[in-house]
């Protein structure tokens, strides 16, 4: 079984990181079950549970970034928007033509690495920020 998630990729805020491994935990689980046939009831299960997670995320990683007075909070509020697009378009995608391993394959690619890339780049960002306020 493969696991997407490594510590690379913990921003030092529990919440966050917690909800991050989450996520990435249900990835996984599309992942592995990529090419069995017999999994697409757990696939479809997984990819609605991520629908509503992403957003709860979403939401409440949003709120810690008012909280905090995050001046990049905005931009960040957008790429979040444009994913739950993306997402939805993809589970559209496998709504519409099932399980093929070509589907998930995208699946797993897209929503790994915005995630990957996004956390990387844009929660690390914040994580800074709230790490100048401490000093």
């Amino acid at each position: 079984m493969m696991t997407l998630w490594n510590q690379n990729l913990e921003t030092g805020i529990p919440e966050i990181d917690d909800q991050h491994r989450e996520l990435f935990k249900h990835v996984d689980i599309l992942f592995n079950n990529a090419d069995a046939d017999a999994a697409s009831e757990r696939v479809s299960k997984t990819l609605e549970f991520l629908e509503e997670y992403v957003e709860k995320h979403f939401y409440d990683e949003q709120l810690l970034h008012i909280d905090a007075q995050y001046p990049k909070r905005e931009k960040h509020k957008k790429m979040h928007a444009a994913f739950v697009r993306v997402f939805k378009d993809l589970k559209q995608h496998y709504d519409t033509d099932g399980a093929k391993v070509t589907v998930l394959l995208k699946i797993n690619r897209t929503v790994s690495e915005w995630l990957r890339i996004h956390i990387m780049v844009h929660d690390k960002d914040f994580t800074a920020y709230c790490k100048s306020l401490d000093k």
